[in-house]
């Protein structure tokens, strides 16, 4: 189909005057001077009735399943799927007579949720088309995107996917694409920091009922970063905390065997240096042993070293990190106690010989400071103010985000991060992520989480419709800031004698 009319619109003249039968999740208003094109057909209006064949769109699969109905979010009709009994459809559009560059796809949509794939996706051809998965929403119109579509050759193909048991359904409307020429691949990904460790003690993976390996899993399921954290001597028996870890899990070369097994399957990835013989956060941060007796200069300069030396062995076999973290969940500093928050002016010295060392070897390598508490204002408008003071160098704002914690849902969250990354000018990476399925253990004992904040359903399926909501929010934030999200920990499954620590349970 030839488009020749690019227009210019803001959203209160496409969706406004009391146009949308339900109101719309309330985002950030679009900037109006982006060029909108105006996907033929978009709204279902084209037809004005009810009918089984849209005009503009071609319907495969179970066609009894897709019908244009009354009760749209833009004008009267949507195109809405359902069927008594379980089915696969497709309807397609491919818009032609573009410009050639990236755009997003905006629409809205209700769905019932529980489908085993529902999906809106757009691009020139299939190995370079982007899709956005639809969260359950059943009362209330979502206004969503597809992110950095690459368009080539004029033409762009869109396509409305649902594969469903016959109890659940799906409503579009209001499509329209919108040239942003802003290229956006959302990070997906989790921490794999133990995947050795699984597999030492017999773990094993499994897709479709075959076994495979773990990290191939991970990409064929829609991975492309993985996260690592770095220890310095993790499981040494002549130190503590290091004797509460497994030998070697997590130390310099597990780390870089794993690296290089995530970078040969295309994955990026995230390398957090703990600068810790043990685990890190904001309660502990215990030196590592060797560094103990260093006083502040020679401590700032073993940060370098070892910084600097891990990151030149990573550039040696091919495994340059895209992203690197300085600490984890540093809200209360670093390497207690000369890194302490309360003495921001050595913390400062101490980030920023990290971040010369890793600037040192690979400039496009992206260094992040990370914090707990997604959605603190207070929290984060006071850190980095205090670094901010100090001429505290780094690129990415880390950020730990569970529902449990912080009590926020995803939508709060994602207005925190317009806020932060607006008044800071940096963009964010959420650092973990989890959600609780079950409330025991296999065992049947009470799990680490008695609640998921202010989401209530404890089951798998409550789980994908946050990680659906999450990615929708996501994708909603201001000018793409939010860059994707690290899932807290996909990998580290039952294991018969296995804990998070020695001795203890997973």
């Amino acid at each position: 189909m030839k488009i020749t009319n690019l227009i210019v619109v803001g959203f209160q003249v496409v969706c406004g005057m009391a146009a949308c039968s339900d109101d719309p999740v309330a985002v950030g208003d679009p900037d109006p001077s982006v060029v909108v094109v105006k996907v033929p057909n978009g709204s279902f209006e084209d037809n004005a009735a009810e009918t089984v064949s849209p005009e503009g769109w071609t319907v495969n699969g179970e066609r009894s399943a897709a019908k244009v109905v009354e009760g749209g979010c833009e004008g009267n009709y949507a195109l809405h799927y359902e069927s008594a009994s379980a089915y696969t459809v497709t309807t397609t559009q491919t818009v032609d007579g573009l410009e050639d560059g990236i755009y997003d796809l905006e629409f809205y949509y209700k769905s019932s949720g529980g489908q085993t794939a529902c999906y809106v996706a757009a691009g020139t051809d299939m190995d370079n088309r982007k899709m956005t998965s639809l969260q359950a929403s059943p009362t209330t119109w979502i206004r969503s995107y597809v992110r950095g579509i690459k368009v080539e050759g004029g033409k762009c193909d869109i396509e409305l996917h649902s594969q469903s048991a016959g109890t659940n359904w799906s409503r579009f409307d209001a499509l329209r694409l919108k040239k942003t020429d802003k290229a956006y691949d959302l990070l997906k990904g989790g921490d794999i920091s133990q995947l050795t460790y699984v597999e030492q003690m017999g773990g094993k993976f499994y897709e479709d009922g075959e076994e495979k390996d773990c990290i191939e899993i991970l990409k064929n399921n829609g991975f492309n970063i993985v996260r690592l954290r770095l220890y310095n001597d993790p499981g040494n028996p002549d130190y503590a905390p290091s004797n509460r870890l497994p030998e070697g899990i997590s130390g310099p070369e597990d780390i870089l065997r794993l690296a290089k097994r995530a970078k040969e399957a295309g994955m990026q990835i995230l390398l957090t240096f703990h600068y810790s013989d043990y685990w890190t956060n904001g309660e502990t941060q215990t030196k590592p042993h060797d560094w103990e007796s260093l006083d502040r200069l020679a401590l700032k300069q073993a940060l370098y070293d070892f910084t600097f030396g891990f990151m030149n062995k990573m550039k040696a076999q091919g495994t340059i990190p895209e992203f690197v973290a300085l600490g984890n969940e540093t809200q209360s500093g670093m390497l207690y106690p000369d890194g302490s928050y309360e003495n921001f002016a050595q913390l400062s010295e101490l980030y920023n010989a990290g971040y010369d060392a890793v600037k040192a070897v690979s400039q496009d390598s992206r260094v992040i400071i990370h914090l707990n508490a997604a959605g603190d204002k207070d929290l984060y408008n006071w850190y980095f103010g205090e670094l901010k003071n100090r001429n505290t160098k780094y690129d990415v704002i880390g950020a730990s985000y569970y529902p449990y914690w912080t009590q926020k849902n995803a939508a709060q969250m994602r207005e925190w991060a317009d806020y932060i990354s607006a008044k800071l000018d940096k963009d964010i990476l959420i650092m973990e992520t989890g959600y609780s399925w079950n409330k025991t253990l296999p065992d049947g004992t009470p799990g680490q989480l008695s609640d998921n904040g202010p989401y209530k359903d404890f089951s798998p399926l409550g789980q994908k419709n946050y990680m659906l909501e999450l990615i929708k929010e996501i994708k909603q934030a201001k000018d793409c800031r939010i860059l994707g999200f690290l899932y807290w920990d996909p990998i580290f499954i039952e294991v018969e004698g296995m804990g998070w620590e020695l001795g203890a349970k997973n």
